[in-house]
């Protein structure tokens, strides 16, 4: 029968026998890149599949259904299993990379044939079960739980590694997370599409980063679209990432690639604070010899007895990837038993180092000291796995630990306003250098002082000036915190604000409200007799009796547009400067402008032009 034959069948009859005839004949797979979220390099493809509608199913997700209904859902998986196994196996650098395989869940049986047929197809095309991720869909009604853990367990003794997928849709989430101890947990794109922009996405995405950090898992962001999207999963602390703005599925095996030059190019350049955070981390970190999972019981005990003072020996496997750590005193609980050396080393007896791997804290070498400092806390005693790109890189032990804690809590301190407790000089030349770099987004740089603030100050004394600067950043924290702004306190009466994704018009009527409130606000500091009259007397700078009238702002907002990346500070400093001397002069109190737009000499420099940002950019 022919093929076009075969398919008129099945459409007329839709019957099991034919569905398989039609899932082997007709379904394809595409692969979708998952690569390193600092370098862009290639960890593994998705295989996604296509073709469902040639059968007449809206999508895959219709396929496996009808399959699940008519009692063929694990001979369809299988068969679409060895075909992306051997479709992936034509790609150059297959073996350095994984394979990520959705598993449906509703065929899993207590019998090891779903395994048993992986394992086939993957000896069969050259590669090993490490090259082999195995999905599971984040719905829990899919699955029979005692199923599921007896494959999860005895697909993990082949080598094969998982995923918990959609995490974030489903209710089992946590369950999951704990019974199952994935290696790698990807979270749904509807908490990442526009998360630069959420601030309750951001903080879900954050904790959930957290977790699985301490946990040892690795967070692949999905779905990601946009460069502000991208640098927004980074800036939470997503290891991987997946999506149109790496690449579209493709099915053409020579389109796979190594490395996707453009995610490392998205990224911002190295500040210095990041690079003295990298040769802290570097200096600190112990390159402990690691041991393979498949190694036996008596490797690892003569690594401890060669290195006495060594407590915990990490575990990696055939890609030099984490899978946990041993410690020295679980197996030291079996020599002290009276036979103990003897049961650990008998190889009649499970002798398989597998039963003495525990989960613990993995973090990327670029993670930030502080991320590292809240990860190393839930486990003290083992310290945090660092891997580099994924693979094992070294350990930071406890007292390394202990001491980047400090270290963190002292530059923190250092860069924060002692009096009102926002970010100081540091971290606004920070924002402003790294913000400046960023031309897919729009941004304003806005900078706040107080009018007649000295006079305020003189009259009332330093107590109540205090108080009065304390109120706006109290105002500032409160009305600006859910825009995800970032607000900083320059020193005395000036205060910064970044703001993202806001245009020139909305900026000038936030930026007007908070100046009304302020001046209401404030006006409860005076006397009775100040606030009635409107005004205080005090001495100018010359000494001569002066008329001031009640404290309120001038507020410069620079907005920067879509498409422009500044690189010559000196001449954005000279425009900010300009824009806070027409704030003071407005009726409104605050001046708005777009870099570039308000006078000659403030275009942007040519690349010929560019000097390289200044280490500070605070303008007062």
């Amino acid at each position: 029968m022919s093929d076009d034959a075969l398919m008129h069948e099945w459409h007329a009859q839709r019957t099991p026998k034919l569905f398989l005839a039609q899932v082997e004949a007709t379904l394809e797979h595409a692969f979708q890149p998952i690569v390193d979220i600092q370098s862009g390099a290639t960890y593994g493809f998705e295989a996604l599949l296509r073709g469902s509608e040639k059968l007449g199913f809206h999508t895959p997700t219709e396929v496996f259904d009808f399959a699940a209904e008519n009692a063929c859902l694990r001979p369809a998986e299988a068969v679409l299993q060895r075909k992306a196994i051997a479709r992936f196996a034509r790609f150059s650098d297959a073996g350095k990379a994984k394979l990520f395989l959705n598993v449906d869940g509703r065929g899993l049986a207590p019998e090891a044939e779903p395994l048993n047929a992986m394992v086939e197809a993957i000896q069969r095309n050259g590669l090993n079960p490490s090259n082999l991720c195995l999905e599971i869909p984040e719905i829990a009604s899919r699955f029979d739980e005692a199923d599921l853990h007896r494959f999860v367990q005895a697909a993990r003794d082949e080598g094969f590694s998982f995923a918990i997928d959609d995490f974030g849709q489903g209710h089992s989430q946590l369950r999951l997370l704990y019974q199952y101890e994935p290696g790698i947990l990807k979270i749904d794109r509807f908490f990442i599409t526009a998360l630069q922009n959420d601030a309750r996405k951001r903080l879900f995405v954050s904790s959930v980063v957290d977790l699985a950090h301490v946990l040892g898992i690795r967070v692949v962001a999905e779905g990601v679209e946009t460069p502000s999207e991208l640098r927004a999963c980074r800036d939470v602390g997503c290891d991987l990432v997946q999506g149109f703005l790496v690449a579209r599925p493709f099915v053409d095996p020579s389109e796979a690639k190594s490395v996707y030059s453009a995610i490392g190019e998205l990224n911002e350049r190295k500040s210095a604070r990041k690079s003295a955070d990298l040769d802290v981390l570097n200096r600190e970190m112990e390159r402990l010899a690691p041991v393979c999972r498949s190694a036996s019981i008596a490797e690892a005990l003569e690594i401890f007895r060669a290195n006495p003072t060594q407590t915990i020996l990490p575990v990696v496997d055939e890609r030099n990837e984490p899978r946990g750590i041993i410690r020295e005193s679980d197996l030291k609980s079996f020599l002290y038993m009276s036979y103990g050396r003897d049961l650990l080393l008998n190889p009649t007896i499970d002798n398989h180092l597998g039963r003495f791997i525990r989960p613990c804290a993995v973090a990327d070498i670029h993670a930030p000291l502080e991320r590292l400092v809240d990860v190393g806390g839930s486990e003290p005693n083992d310290g945090i796995v660092m891997t580099r790109a994924g693979q094992y890189a070294g350990c930071l032990l406890p007292n390394a630990l202990l001491k980047l804690s400090n270290d963190a809590r002292l530059r923190f301190a250092q860069e924060q306003n002692p009096l009102t407790k926002l970010p100081g000089n540091s971290a606004i030349s920070d924002h402003v250098v790294r913000t400046c770099a960023n031309a897919d987004i729009d941004r304003a740089f806005i900078y706040i002082d107080f009018d007649n603030f000295k006079p305020f100050n003189d009259t009332y004394g330093f107590r109540i000036g205090d108080r009065a600067l304390i109120l706006f950043s109290e105002l500032l924290k409160r009305q600006l915190d859910t825009l995800h702004a970032f607000v900083g306190h320059i020193g005395g009466d000036d205060y910064f604000v970044g703001l993202d994704e806001w245009p020139p018009e909305r900026l000038a009527r936030l930026m007007g409200d908070l100046r009304k409130d302020f001046a209401h606000q404030v006006e409860s500091l005076y006397s009775a007799e100040h606030r009635t009259q409107g005004y205080i007397v005090a001495n100018d700078r010359r000494g001569r009796a002066q008329t001031y009238p009640l404290l309120t702002c001038s507020i410069a907002v620079l907005h920067i547009p879509k498409g422009l990346s500044i690189e010559n500070l000196d001449l954005l400093s000279n425009h900010i400067a300009r824009l806070k001397l027409q704030a003071k002069s407005e009726a409104g109190g605050v001046a708005v402008s777009s870099f570039g737009d308000a006078e000659a000499g403030d275009a942007p420099a040519r690349d010929d032009e560019a000097i390289a940002p200044r280490p500070h950019l605070i303008v007062v």
